[in-house]
């Protein structure tokens, strides 16, 4: 079961649900998830990644290791004008919101892109969101057109909505709590 718009600005006021959600999506929602802003760009520099499997279960993950970011623009709330970012034909970035998720036991966030990113030639990249999650979200984005294109930071540029869970859940305890983009 989805969670109605009325439950989410219920929650946001109640516990927090959502920290920074915009005066747009406070006062004037529509659909039934809230919009979120890119907060960051992020470029990988290093990459190397291994993504290793379970070992033993006395063993468990010892030689994962993850690429090496570089902060590219960052969302500035009180500025007077935002960075603008271009997206150049083939380009792939990691970004965030700027909001910040307060996942409870009860709920699973999934985000979805705006029509206007997959419009415009982005392909956007994601992964439902475990309960107990607590931090800003990390998405990939890659330009598949053949034309560069310009993102101001702070565009609503993705929906999250809210899926209720019935039975138990286990809470995220995974690298990336908090919002961490690379090790």
């Amino acid at each position: 079961m989805v969670i109605g718009i009325n439950e989410i600005l219920r929650r946001v006021k109640k516990d927090s649900l959502i920290e920074n959600l915009g005066k747009r999506e406070l006062k004037n929602p529509e659909g039934v998830g809230v919009d979120l802003r890119l907060g960051a760009v992020h470029r990988i520099v290093n990459g190397g990644a291994f993504i290793e499997a379970d070992g033993p279960p006395a063993g468990g993950l010892g030689k994962r290791k993850g690429v090496r970011t570089e902060l590219v623009a960052e969302f500035k709330p009180r500025a007077k004008k935002q960075v603008e970012v271009i997206i150049k034909p083939g380009d792939y970035y990691l970004v965030s919101c700027f909001e910040k998720l307060n996942t409870p036991k009860d709920l699973m966030p999934v985000v979805y892109p705006r029509t206007s990113l997959f419009r415009a030639g982005l392909l956007f990249l994601n992964s439902k969101t475990d309960p107990g999650y607590k931090g800003t979200l990390t998405m990939g984005l890659k330009n598949l057109s053949e034309f560069e294109v310009k993102l101001q930071l702070g565009v609503r540029f993705c929906n999250v909505v809210f899926f209720k869970i019935e039975g138990t859940t286990s809470r995220y305890r995974g690298q990336h709590q908090g919002g961490r983009i690379s090790p």
